[in-house]
């Protein structure tokens, strides 16, 4: 598990409403929530400049070598979708990948000939 940091923050009172809210609603923790909000936060910049690298690098090739990538980046893109970054989203990924491998899939009925 990742080490916790203990800080102190200045939020105003509608933001700390929001957190309250979701926390409950979600039955955890204020530091939870606010750590689960900047972990998606931070995630997506993350991604974002990922995006904006890529764009501006398949914007610099000339027209023959830019339909080549583009083919590989979608093939590369779809199979990327599926990683997951985080250490909690992946235990939760694998023990539903185990409960699905543990209940194989029903089969219709067969249809009398």
């Amino acid at each position: 598990m990742t080490s916790k940091l203990k800080i102190s923050v200045t939020v105003s009172s509608d933001v700390l409403a929001l957190v309250d809210r979701a926390a409950t609603a979600t039955g955890t923790t204020r530091s939870g929530m606010i750590d689960s909000w900047l972990r998606q936060s931070a995630t997506r910049a993350a991604e974002r400049s990922v995006d904006d690298a890529t764009a501006a690098y398949y914007a610099s090739l000339r027209t023959d070598a830019a339909e080549e990538h583009a083919a590989i980046a979608h093939a590369s893109s779809r199979s990327a979708a599926g990683v997951i970054y985080d250490e909690s989203e992946a235990r939760a990924r694998d023990g539903a990948r185990s409960r699905a491998r543990s209940h194989p899939p029903r089969r219709p009925p067969s249809r009398p000939r």
